[in-house]
């Protein structure tokens, strides 16, 4: 091993206790292709060991010469004997002279956080009626709700409706404020129209709705 590396030995021993049996750690000696593995911890991951020569991956990365860009990278998701994918990052070790000498590679067996993940998403899945609705929006957003909305808007400036998305906050909030003045809101649908036509999500209207009425309180 190089002598520069050995003091990141207990590196891989403290990131490998603090993240669990699930996660492998690395130290690679760039030095030394043929022995590249000088310390690992969690090798069932891989199925590598102490000896075994430099990956594929690591390769790429020496001769993409990425280390002198950046002190560290998150990988493209690997594949090992085991066929799961494995959340992976390297970080890079380098001498005096910016030389890369080493690295520690850090991968995760995700496999089974994503099952657990897919078992929720199974359970608390909402159904197909109400996720239809969620991505259209309210059932009726007819020519009534459009023309009333394009109709204030053009009672307060001609053309506002291309405009709307290159307003600052402020003057969304301003422009939300007279068209609440104006009864814009009575009618089932506008918000949601509004805020698409805003390119703003729905809560966040609600937000500017709910600015301008404690600005008029506070201004009476």
């Amino acid at each position: 091993m190089n002598k520069k590396l050995q003091s990141y030995v207990t590196l891989v021993d403290f990131l490998a206790e603090f993240m669990g049996e699930n996660t492998e750690v690395v130290l690679h000696d760039m030095t030394d292709w043929h022995h590249s593995v000088v310390a690992i911890r969690n090798g069932h991951i891989s199925g590598r060991k102490v000896g075994d020569p430099i990956t594929e991956t690591n390769l790429r990365i020496l001769r993409s010469e990425v280390h002198k860009k950046v002190s560290y990278m998150n990988n493209d998701p690997l594949i090992f004997k085991k066929k799961e994918s494995i959340k992976s990052a390297s970080w890079f070790i380098k001498d005096e002279n910016d030389v890369l000498i080493g690295m520690i590679c850090i991968n995760s067996d995700c496999h089974e956080l994503i099952a657990a993940r897919d078992l929720l998403d199974k359970m608390i899945h909402p159904p197909l009626v109400e996720k239809e609705q969620k991505e259209k929006g309210p059932d009726k957003i007819n020519i009534d709700v459009k023309e009333l909305v394009e109709n204030n808007l053009n009672h307060i400036s001609q053309n506002l409706l291309n405009q709307l998305s290159l307003l600052s906050k402020d003057e969304k909030v301003e422009l939300v404020g007279k068209l609440d003045e104006m009864g814009t809101f009575s009618v089932k649908g506008t918000i949601w129209y509004l805020a698409q036509s805003m390119g703003v999500s729905v809560p966040t209207l609600y937000r500017y709705l709910a600015l301008t009425k404690n600005n008029r309180r506070h201004d009476h």
